[in-house]
């Protein structure tokens, strides 16, 4: 598991524990149902077993892993229920968050949102969807967090680290990134030229079409659990 013994700098060890398990369960390192074994973390982080369990309590809060009676830590199971009832909230969300942002918009945003954009289309026409799926969570993030509402803001955020982990698992096909684009260059236009209501539709309409995608391949790919 690289992204568990990567060098990285946090303020306390529990953070840094935190922040490494996340990542790998969020990016579908660690699979559902996968054993995560403390004293082995430990070891390889040289660290004492104190900050790992620190950081196992803050991964159980968030609904990505479980633990048993015997103590034992696995990573949590998505249910496609589950995953439907979580998404569709997103859904609402993050298009509620994409016109509060439009209706506050700034030039310096939209150059920062406009210059994301730049970098994607580049990576359609390198076939780099690697980096594209990077850069359109950075572009989504941008638009959520000038959206001046915190607690909105962190809903999203929870939402996306416990639904995103199924995502992980899917590889969209070649022509939706290229759709994904003309979406994120409709919303700018529509931040840019003050129609903050159709930013949000736009947006909804995109996160319905992900899910419903999703949710077509996971027919013969569950995400985890009942289907």
């Amino acid at each position: 598991m690289s992204s568990l013994t990567t060098p990285l700098q946090w303020k306390t060890k529990t953070e840094m524990i935190y922040n490494m398990l996340r990542e790998a369960i969020v990016s579908g390192e660690l699979k559902p149902g996968e054993r995560i074994v403390l004293r082995k973390i430990a070891s390889d982080l040289g660290v004492s077993a104190i900050p790992v369990r620190e950081a196992i309590k803050q991964l159980e809060a968030e609904g990505l892993v479980d633990v048993s009676a015997h103590s034992e830590v696995t990573v949590s199971r998505l249910s496609e229920k589950d995953f439907r009832e979580l998404s569709s909230i997103r859904v609402v969300l993050e298009a509620y968050a994409t016109r509060l942002t439009a209706e506050k918009i700034t030039p310096e945003i939209l150059t920062e949102l406009e210059q994301q954009i730049k970098e994607m289309e580049a990576c359609v026409q390198n076939d780099d969807y690697r980096r594209y799926g990077i850069l359109n969570r950075r572009f989504h993030q941008t638009i959520y967090a000038h959206c001046g509402n915190e607690q909105l803001k962190k809903l999203i955020d929870d939402l996306t680290i416990r639904t995103d982990r199924a995502r992980a698992l899917f590889a969209y096909n070649r022509s939706r990134f290229k759709e994904s684009l003309k979406e994120h260059q409709a919303i700018v236009r529509a931040m840019a030229n003050g129609r903050p209501e159709e930013a949000e539709r736009v947006m909804a309409e995109q996160k319905r079409i992900a899910l419903e995608m999703f949710l077509k391949y996971s027919q013969g790919n569950p995400p985890e659990g009942d289907s």
